[in-house]
């Protein structure tokens, strides 16, 4: 009786040490050997171990599970438009305004950060773009007619101006014979013509003095300026005078190298009046007060409801661009086996443990029972 009781003890035991090490082999297996064992050149069947093996493929289906029923769309869609997310949004914007709202951010100060010269490449872009847009301008105009380029209103109000020069003038004139300046200009020049002329002129002047000429002269150059005709004849010439010159364009009277001369003049000036310095030197806060009082009051609100649900209605977009499920892969290929294996021990570690437990309890038992069948046979 003892003797059967020990036997199927000890079948007990063998079935149990035969389950419990199959079951712990049976894990390891699934990770070693890491690469094919070859025995004169054949390779020993399961090598290498099934994650080793399917590696490849495993990684490929983790991406596909996290990204099909984990990191989906809809879950982050769900977490931008969480209140959660929005408060964190906008405690992080508003600390940024009040730091960009100190004296130091300005504009020259971001783009010596990146070592940009923005003062120099400001005015060197304003110059070209006023160079550049005069000189189309001029291109398209200098060579129409000034009658082409000037505007209706304008030439009808020149027009009125070159009606009344001939009156303005002769008005001009007798003003200036009527002075004392006039008076003596034409006395002086009635006494130039008698010392010009030699003896017989001067003997003249010996019936009539030189002031009374130079009276005569003054009553007849009034007389004469007073003559309706003649203002016909000044008007014709003016009226005549301006026609040709409503005719003639730009062209006619400058050269393209002054042209590019004037041109580049006039950009020039302009730059440094805009001075480009002073703008990009003042701290943004007093640059654009009317922004950052926006950004305090509504506008931080306004690019969080707007932003927001514009950034949860491109998330599949984005994910579709980004590739989480070839990151993942790539990521996992990346990772030693023995890191991988170590991973998956701490994680499961317990149900492992169980599995070989349970190896050793099913290989107990089944011992036993073969014991027990083995005495009855």
């Amino acid at each position: 009786m003892m003797q059967a009781l020990l036997l199927i003890l000890f079948m007990g035991l063998i079935g149990a040490l035969i389950g419990g090490f199959t079951n712990y082999i049976a894990i390891k297996m699934l990770f070693r050997p890491y690469h094919a064992v070859y025995l004169f050149g054949f390779k020993l069947p399961f090598t290498p171990g099934l994650i080793p093996k399917r590696r490849d493929e495993l990684s490929v289906k983790i991406g596909e599970m996290v990204t099909k029923h984990l990191l989906t769309p809809d879950v982050f869609k769900q977490k931008v438009l969480t209140p959660e997310t929005r408060q964190f949004l906008e405690k992080a914007l508003r600390q940024q305004v009040e730091i960009l709202k100190e004296d130091r951010y300005t504009i020259k100060y971001f783009a010596d950060q990146w070592h940009y010269d923005i003062e120099g490449k400001l005015k060197t872009t304003i110059e070209e773009k006023i160079q550049t847009e005069l000189l189309k301008i001029i291109d398209q105009h200098q060579k129409e007619t000034f009658k082409a380029l000037l505007p209706e209103a304008v030439q009808q109000e020149l027009a009125v101006k070159v009606k009344g020069t001939s009156e303005l003038l002769l008005e001009k004139f007798q003003h200036y014979i009527r002075s004392d300046k006039g008076y003596n200009d034409i006395l002086n020049m009635v006494e130039n013509f008698f010392t010009q002329k030699g003896k017989l002129i001067s003997m003249l002047k010996m019936l009539m003095t030189a002031e009374a000429i130079a009276d005569r002269v003054q009553r007849e150059m009034l007389k004469l300026t007073s003559e309706e005709k003649i203002k016909a004849i000044i008007q014709s010439e003016i009226d005549a005078e301006y026609h040709r010159l409503m005719g003639t364009a730009p062209a006619d009277y400058i050269t393209d190298g002054q042209v590019e001369m004037a041109v580049n003049q006039v950009a020039s000036s302009v730059t440094g009046h805009l001075n480009v310095a002073h703008y990009t030197r003042t701290p943004l806060s007093t640059l654009f007060p009317q922004g950052f009082n926006y950004m305090e009051t509504t506008g931080i609100d306004a690019v969080l409801d707007k932003g927001l649900v514009r950034l949860a209605d491109h998330i599949p977009a984005i994910l579709e661009k980004i590739h989480i499920a070839a990151l993942i892969k790539d990521q996992i290929d990346r990772f030693e086996l023995s890191f991988i294996e170590q991973l998956v021990i701490e994680i499961a570690s317990k149900e492992l443990k169980l599995i070989t437990l349970l190896g050793f309890i099913l290989g107990g038992i089944i011992g036993l029972l073969q014991g027990m069948i083995a005495l009855l046979i």
